[in-house]
């Protein structure tokens, strides 16, 4: 009885189908499903964007069930996970069961209700869908490595100065892209694997951004965006949760829209450099799971200290701040912390003594040893302006270092 049924069901969905184009099969699946089985299904992807449903699932909804899927990483069978409204829904893997950190890069199914509120053969089809479902998801894949190559080469000749526009054109045209262009750089941690990176920039940029060429470039990811969606930063910042529970990191820089291929070289310099100075940022509500900065959103000093190499930095800051380490060290004088209000307070002594619970002549002694000791005038701005870039660019190599040791992206 239940083999009959099902076969009613499944002719029934073969002629709905029928007539439905390749890209809306999916859609047009899920529909049959619905009218068929009594089942309200969607497919959404591991970050929370929907691929087809039975209708519109809203923002929120589709956030929080990608990251209650990225949470029960490694957790047998269908995942119970609150849908819309409130009402219970189920998450199927497509595919293979994967852990929390690359079910972001993969597809899930969502059905609403539980297990035991489908027949027999509603739960038959719902297996019936993840086989489409995998399917299509292989097909996607194959796409896109079939793609790679050409995004290396496109990459790869804008990261070493652009090469020949008209060649470099040429083969964004051929992986159907045109202008506005935007340049991305992304790097996810802990412990980041570029070929990870690479899958969740893509899974990332196509779903939001259409097509893209994406490539590994040293020790991030580099990619040319052929839109030029002011929303997408904010886009990309609504992942915390899905990010925060599959426990990634990511650091993403966003260049300016470019109209031409002669400005994606600088537009990818500028991406990169804007994707470290987001790693260097303290989020304002402590969430650092997702750390997106645009171009334009990059302070001066930041972009300035972003593009410097670090070994240079760090020479900058010894020769500047060395002195009063050591000082510090041997007499817990405090004369670092002292110089960081100082900046703080715009050079003001009460200010500063307030700030520190100490005596203003105790300020007027640790700014003149400090002066002292590096041979500065701190009531003159150039020296001023050297001391901030260096305590800066020692906040930023500290935090970088310990990024690397715990695998944060930086």
């Amino acid at each position: 009885m239940l083999t009959e049924e099902l076969r009613d069901v499944r002719e029934r969905r073969r002629v709905r189908l029928s007539s439905a184009a390749d890209g809306e099969r999916l859609a047009a699946l899920l529909r049959a499903v619905g009218a068929e089985a009594g089942l309200r299904c969607w497919l959404l992807t591991g970050t929370g964007q929907a691929a087809a449903g039975v209708s519109e699932l809203p923002r929120p909804v589709t956030i929080r069930l990608a990251a209650r899927y990225a949470k029960a990483g490694g957790e047998p069978g269908g995942v119970l996970a609150e849908g819309e409204d409130g009402l219970p829904c189920t998450l199927f893997p497509v595919g293979a069961a994967a852990r929390a950190g690359e079910r972001v890069t993969g597809w899930f199914l969502a059905c609403a209700g539980t297990e035991r509120d489908w027949t027999p053969v509603a739960a038959r089809v719902i297996a019936d869908l993840e086989t489409e479902a995998v399917v299509e998801r292989a097909r996607l894949t194959a796409r896109l490595a079939g793609e790679r190559g050409l995004a290396e080469a496109v990459i790869g000749r804008l990261a070493a100065g652009g090469g020949e526009s008209g060649e470099t054109e040429a083969l964004l045209r051929s992986a159907g892209m045109r202008a506005p262009y935007l340049a991305v750089a992304l790097r996810a941690g802990p412990a980041s694997d570029a070929e990870r990176d690479r899958r969740l920039a893509e899974e990332l940029l196509t779903q939001y951004a259409g097509r893209a060429a994406v490539a590994i470039c040293g020790d991030e990811i580099l990619a040319v965006v052929s839109s030029d969606q002011r929303d997408l930063a904010g886009r990309l910042r609504e992942l915390a949760p899905v990010l925060r529970a599959a426990r990634i990191r990511v650091s993403i820089g966003l260049s300016s829209p470019v109209t031409d291929v002669a400005g994606l070289a600088g537009a990818l310099r500028e991406a990169s450099g804007a994707r470290r100075a987001a790693a260097l940022r303290q989020p304002p509500d402590g969430d650092g799971s997702v750390l997106v900065t645009t171009s334009a959103e990059v302070d001066s000093h930041e972009l300035l200290l972003a593009s410097v190499p670090t070994p240079v930095l760090r020479s900058f800051r010894d020769r500047l701040l060395g002195p009063l380490a050591e000082y510090d060290a041997r007499h817990n004088a405090e004369l670092l912390p002292t110089l960081r209000s100082f900046l703080a307070c715009d050079g003001s002594w009460i200010a500063c003594a307030s700030r520190m619970y100490v005596h203003v002549n105790t300020v007027r002694y640790r700014i003149g040893r400090i002066e002292a000791l590096t041979g500065r005038d701190l009531s003159a701005l150039p020296d001023r302006v050297d001391f901030f870039l260096a305590l800066r660019g020692a906040g930023r190599e500290t935090k970088c270092s310990l990024e690397h040791a715990e695998g944060y992206p930086g």
